[in-house]
């Protein structure tokens, strides 16, 4: 892309936040600052009417490079992409592109030193592109796609369902012109890194962006497929960039991120492994034991002006 300007230091943590997620979004938020406090934060609220908002706006009162936004309308885990899609073509309308958009979910916490240098590396060694957990999962299997794989072909008929099973999607949806040039460029149906941590290289998306993706998902998008890091897998490799794994060494993973509770291995164990980021850290007795533990271990750090 030539003549992109890109603010190589600039690194931008975002966040979709719903009800009831203040509580563990803004520890995860504090765990974030502590250990990248050169980083900025900028916050999505779904329109949350149960104390949510108002946490995340006392949280960005105190650390000055962070913003929150706000849906117009909650839009809910079915409306994930669409708000994640406004969230990240705001950052691409900034009049310098990031070096580094970093998505982390609520339930994310970084717990280690290191993980915006790691993520460089390996986009700077093969991107640009989307990295996280990709092919290798944490524990070092493989990770599958066949049920987003069967959607998706799903999601190609003329009718079908929407994921609430109750719904009718008429028409093919909106990712369906992207899908020959992913094809083109080695697209597997399905294939994506997990949303809960991953890391876009400022020129992926900015190629996102000036492809007019972000702008083309409806209002009221209906499909099987909803889920916003399966739906960017897509639009990077249709735009020519590259899905990355993070841990490449799966004997040796530098963060664990798994899709669904519970984790295999407790919070001592993460820290004496030199882990840098875990998912999930739910709201539940296990996991507000594991945050607190988290949290003795961050570093003091004044927050940054």
């Amino acid at each position: 892309m030539d003549g992109l300007a890109l603010a190589t230091g600039r690194v931008i943590f975002v966040m979709a936040v719903g009800p009831g997620e203040g509580k563990i979004a803004v520890d995860s938020l504090d765990s974030m600052a502590a250990f990248e406090p050169e980083a900025e934060a900028w916050i999505l609220d779904d329109c949350t009417i149960d104390g949510t908002y108002d946490a995340l706006v006392r949280w960005a009162a105190d650390h000055p490079r962070s913003r929150v936004l706000r849906n117009p309308e909650p839009r809910g885990y079915r409306g994930i992409a669409r708000s994640m899609f406004s969230l990240l073509s705001a950052i691409a309308a900034e009049p310098v592109t990031p070096g580094l958009v970093i998505k982390i979910d609520p339930d994310t916490c970084v717990i280690g030193p290191g993980l915006v240098d790691l993520i460089r590396r390996r986009l700077t060694a093969d991107g640009p592109g989307i990295v996280g957990a990709y092919r290798v999962a944490a524990n070092g299997s493989a990770r599958e796609f066949r049920r987003i794989r069967r959607n998706m072909i799903l999601d190609l008929m003329p009718v079908g369902l929407h994921k609430d099973r109750h719904s009718i999607r008429v028409g093919r949806p909106f990712w369906a012109r992207y899908l020959a040039a992913a094809r083109r460029n080695g697209y597997e149906f399905g294939e994506h890194v997990l949303g809960a941590l991953s890391g876009i290289h400022g020129a992926t998306l900015r190629a996102l962006s000036d492809s007019g993706y972000f702008d083309r998902i409806p209002p009221r998008y209906r499909a099987l497929t909803v889920e916003e890091d399966v739906l960017l897998g897509l639009a990077t490799k249709a735009v020519g960039h590259q899905l990355l794994d993070i841990n490449v060494d799966p004997a040796r993973p530098d963060v664990w991120i798994q899709f669904r509770p519970p984790l295999p291995i407790d919070a001592a164990q993460l820290l004496q492994q030199g882990i840098r980021a875990v998912h999930p850290v739910k709201l539940s007795p296990e996991g507000e034991t594991m945050r607190a533990e988290f949290k003795l271990r961050r570093p003091q750090t004044e927050v940054a002006a």
